[in-house]
């Protein structure tokens, strides 16, 4: 019994066996010379799909940069390597600039049809000179040899990467016209094709372009050494992980843009979205598309929302006009920076044309001031010490030291402003007229360790972790005498401080001494309009500061603007509060000069710090109209609901 269903169950199988023998026969043997044919005339090929890098916004949805479709002119490697290598063995025509330069010289029949023809169509085409084409296809080539050689350096094989098997784009910017003129005229050039691409746009011009930033090509050192594991969106379901580890890893390796500076490289895995692939059928000889097979749609990235105000950044960088400093505007109590504007600044737009001419401006237009520029504080720097010799009980809101308009301490001799000195004053009062004399008298009695202990506390020297890219630490030293105590009291010696670390200073004295962290982004959003963050920071820690003292030093930056050394700025009226600060360089004729403050007094909804660099005058006199000019500009768009 079990015998006879062996030998069915064998016979069933021999018989399937037989099946398929016959059909391998049939395709293989009858019909191989068909499918040996198509196989020669056909190709499946992957072609990548561009995505949307994700747009950024200000805090009221007004658009500072978002990708834009542009038309290119795409060519594939082989024949790009081909043009190149018949440039290097110099068998290419002779060109000069001249659209209608003509070939002048016998060439290889064969490479000069194959390889370099297509040049001088589409030279002819466009309209450009042949030397445009072949430097641009120069630079494509010499790129991806130097990622290939990467790869197989990293490998230790040799390996085909993608790059050697996309089209690449040669010339961007294709007008309309062209677009149109070339589905009709160029479909015999195989491998030749108008493409649509995103480029970055930035409807603002140079509006908050530090903030911003740039995008760019990735450099090798990217390509190098690109974090592919972090995690691209947030609420990626596990299983999704891998997956989209392979098309962060895939966008990097494409043509694609990524962040150089700024919000655009803080964020930029957020920004970049996933590329999509589609599966062609194609026809050798033509190169032309003869059914879609698969396709897998790209995903645009992540919008960015920043705290910026852009309406008020516009106020800031003309108040700050072509002077050259920084303006820092920010909510005190979370740390949201309203605006952040340097001067000089670049336009986005037209960066890859303008980059030579600002790389070589010795005023250094790329240098982020408000969290690069790193200065000596001058007078600003009284607050801290005011506060450090109040909480330590060194003094308290009565002490009186004399002013005569000088003291010398063994070979150092300072200096106030009146020539005859302020004479008695107490805390509230040297404040107000910013008297060298009574600082340094506390110094004296506080002593260095003391002082860096609070300049620590309020963040001076430190960095304040502001989500912008290459942020810079500056120094708070710690006292070796006590004549470089006394010059550290006043703000100057080897002190260096950012105009983004004394911003966080001043907020911490309006909000009763809250720690904040100044920050720039407000909220982030999938394409869809999805809130995936939502950037509501809340100070949650207090310096352990007493309010009677905080109360004083509050009273003495009012007095600055209403009888002080800021008494002729008009703030008077804002119910400003702040501090002048003027502080030396290495020329005698140059100073920084620093105004910081907040406003209103009762109740305060900004804090602000203006500095202006390498100027002849003093804080109150440079600084003092800019601040005037910022704050009636806001206060009055405030009051009309803008």
């Amino acid at each position: 019994m079990y015998r006879k269903r062996f030998k069915i169950f064998f016979g069933i199988i021999l018989v399937l066996f037989l099946v398929i023998f016959c059909k391998l026969f049939y395709v293989q043997i009858i019909e191989g010379g068909k499918f040996s044919g198509m196989s020669d005339s056909k190709r499946i090929r992957t072609v990548n799909i561009n995505t949307l890098r994700g747009t950024i916004y200000d805090r009221n949805g007004s658009t500072l940069a978002v990708d834009k479709h542009n038309f290119e002119l795409t060519v594939l490697y082989t024949k790009l390597f081909n043009a190149y290598s018949c440039l290097k063995q110099n068998i290419l025509p002779a060109v000069s600039g001249s659209k209608d330069q003509k070939i002048i010289r016998k060439l290889c029949e064969e490479c000069h049809s194959d390889n370099v023809s297509w040049v001088q169509k589409v030279a002819e085409f466009l309209e450009i000179p042949y030397t445009d084409i072949f430097e641009k296809t120069t630079k494509i080539v010499e790129r991806v040899e130097k990622i290939k050689h990467i790869v197989e350096s990293r490998n230790e094989r040799k390996i085909r990467i993608r790059e050697e098997i996309t089209p690449h784009s040669l010339i961007s910017n294709v007008p309309w016209k062209k677009v149109a003129k070339f589905e009709v005229e160029m479909q015999n050039l195989p491998g030749i094709q108008i493409e649509t691409n995103p480029v970055r746009w930035y409807p603002q011009d140079d509006l908050s372009s530090h903030v911003i930033g740039y995008v760019g090509k990735p450099d090798e050192e990217e390509i190098h050494n690109y974090n592919f594991k972090k995690r691209w969106f947030d609420g990626l379901e596990e299983s999704d992980k891998p997956e989209s580890e392979y098309f962060a890893r895939k966008a990097i390796s494409m043509d694609s843009l990524v962040g150089k500076t700024g919000i655009e490289k803080t964020y930029n895995s957020r920004l970049m979205g996933v590329p999509g692939e589609k599966f062609e059928e194609i026809t050798l000889d033509t190169m032309k598309v003869d059914k879609l097979i698969l396709e897998r749609p790209s995903i645009p990235g992540n919008n960015i929302f920043l705290t910026i105000d852009g309406r008020i950044q516009s106020i800031a960088e003309k108040a700050l006009g072509n002077k050259r400093g920084s303006v820092v505007v920010m909510d005190p109590w979370n740390g949201e920076i309203i605006a952040m504007a340097a001067f000089p600044r670049y336009n986005l737009n037209t960066l890859n044309k303008d980059y030579s001419a600002l790389s070589k401006n010795l005023h250094k237009p790329f240098l982020n001031r408000p969290i690069q520029s790193v200065l000596p504080p001058g007078s600003v720097f009284k607050i801290i010490t005011a506060i450090a010799a109040l909480e330590e009980n060194k003094i308290d809101e009565n002490t009186q030291f004399a002013c005569y308009g000088s003291l010398k301490v063994g070979r150092s001799s300072f200096r106030c402003f009146p020539k005859y000195g302020h004479g008695l004053l107490n805390v509230e009062e040297a404040m107000q007229y910013s008297c060298n004399v009574f600082f340094i008298e506390t110094a004296k009695l506080l002593g260095g360790s003391l002082l860096k202990e609070w300049a620590d506390k309020f963040g001076l020297g430190n960095f304040t972790d502001i989500d912008l890219t290459y942020e810079r630490k500056g120094n708070v030293p710690t006292s070796t005498s006590i004549a470089q105590t006394m010059n550290l009291s006043i703000g100057q010696g080897e002190m260096l401080v950012t105009p983004i670390q004394v911003t966080r200073m001043i907020a911490m004295i309006a909000n009763g001494g809250w720690y904040i962290r100044p920050h720039i982004l407000q909220k982030i959003t999938d394409y869809k309009g999805n809130i995936l963050l939502n950037n509501k920071q809340k100070p949650t820690e207090r310096i352990d500061i007493s309010e009677k003292n905080l109360d004083s030093i509050k009273r003495s930056l009012r007095r600055v603007v209403t009888a002080g050394t800021a008494r002729n700025t008009g703030l008077n009226e804002m119910r400003v509060a702040g501090k002048t600060g003027t502080t030396q360089t290495a020329r005698e004729d140059e100073n920084h000069a620093w105004f910081i403050g907040y406003a209103p007094f009762e109740n305060p909804k900004y804090c602000f710090t203006v500095v202006i660099e390498h100027t002849e005058g003093h804080g109150a006199e440079v600084a003092g109209p800019i601040v005037q000019n910022l704050l009636t500009q806001i206060l009055e768009s405030s009051r009309n609901g803008g």
